[in-house]
């Protein structure tokens, strides 16, 4: 429900009856319903727009106090009703708002309603004009150009999304191609021919040959959270089991693994990309601000429906007070761009987050 009023001086009651000729005017160029009330006579007159928005006789009309009032949606009759009631009450002349009237078949519809107040000179309320105008087409359309943005940005949020995990590919690819074979031959180079040379110069190259494969590791690894073999290969349960061994090695956090492979097989490949990255950047977060000395990922296949559930017994925190930082934007987004539910909830300090995210 939309509302306004305005008050407007003496002399806008003395052009009342140019508007009244306006109105009617206006009313067969955008077939609006007038309508009009004497307070002195209680009678109402009502325009052949009225009757052609909502199907009423003028006879089933003629009450308006009673008719105007029963036929608003009950959930805006309070509200528009104590509306009307304090422009009548105040000196104001103008008033409008938006709602939702019942017409004769049953149906709502959505309309702009307009009032006029024509007063005394003590500024009791002599009569009422008002204009409806029909907003349930215009509604409609706006509902649709609202579901076409979120359906666009969805569609750009899904190209971004296979697009990062393209150049992921080829930035893995090249690492482990490329660099690290260059690295790797550098390497073995060095070590292949040692006569010659100090042990000053031996103790030396076997220093940048441990710098080497150290490299050569660091960079094996960085590949492989760029596009984890694990998950091309075997699936997305084993490789989320990967990422909680590599966890449990480096922080000694214990966890508890479930899903069926088999069945998470089936589910479309970039679901379960999606998937896998976003429990990928859940338990890199846990890791790093939790301490948790537990961790649980639960995957569920229900009705066409996966679920991923992530819960850790953690440090926690009221979640009221957790400003969504990059991480939970990062799932937020990529969620809601394939049509899925995002959620997170903590019981308190010392006790863990719960993610809940289904797709």
């Amino acid at each position: 429900m939309k509302k306004n009023s305005s008050n407007i001086s003496s002399s806008a009651n003395q052009q009342f009856l140019g508007m009244l000729g306006r109105f009617q005017l206006l009313s067969i160029a955008t077939k609006e319903g007038i309508w009009e009330y004497d307070f002195a006579t209680s009678k109402a007159f009502y325009n052949k727009g009225m009757k052609e928005l909502f199907g009423y006789t003028a006879a089933e009309m003629k009450d308006n106090h009673n008719w105007w009032r029963n036929n608003i949606h009950p959930t805006e009759k309070k509200d528009i009703i104590t509306e009307l009631d304090n422009l009548l009450r105040g000196k104001e002349t103008i008033w409008w708002g938006e709602y939702h009237f019942l017409c004769k078949n049953g149906t709502y519809k959505k309309v702009l309603d307009r009032l006029f107040v024509v007063r005394d000179e003590n500024a009791k309320p002599l009569r009422l004009i008002g204009t409806m105008q029909d907003l349930t087409e215009l509604h409609h359309l706006q509902e649709q150009v609202q579901l076409l943005k979120e359906q666009h940005k969805k569609t750009m949020m899904q190209t971004v999304i296979k697009s990062e995990e393209n150049e992921r590919k080829n930035i893995s690819e090249e690492l482990n191609e490329n660099i690290n074979q260059v690295l790797a031959t550098i390497n073995f180079m060095i070590g292949a021919d040692k006569e010659g040379i100090s042990e000053l110069e031996k103790n030396r190259l076997h220093d940048v040959r441990e710098l080497l494969a150290y490299s050569i590791k660091g960079i094996r690894g960085i590949a492989n959270r760029l596009s984890p073999f694990t998950f091309n290969a075997l699936g997305l349960k084993l490789a989320v089991e990967d990422l909680l061994e590599n966890l449990k090695k480096e922080y000694g956090i214990q966890y508890v693994l479930s899903g069926d492979n088999e069945l998470l097989k089936n589910i479309d490949h970039d679901i379960q990309t999606l998937l896998f990255r976003i429990a990928q950047t859940q338990l890199n977060n846990i890791a790093k601000h939790a301490a948790p000395k537990k961790i649980m990922v639960i995957f569920t296949v229900h009705n066409g429906k996966i679920t991923l559930n992530i819960t850790d017994n953690g440090n926690g925190a009221d979640i009221e007070q957790v400003s969504f930082g990059t991480g939970f934007s990062y799932i937020q987004e990529r969620v809601e761009a394939y049509g899925g539910s995002f959620n997170i909830k903590s019981t308190g300090q010392h006790k863990g987050f719960e993610m809940m995210v289904v797709i």
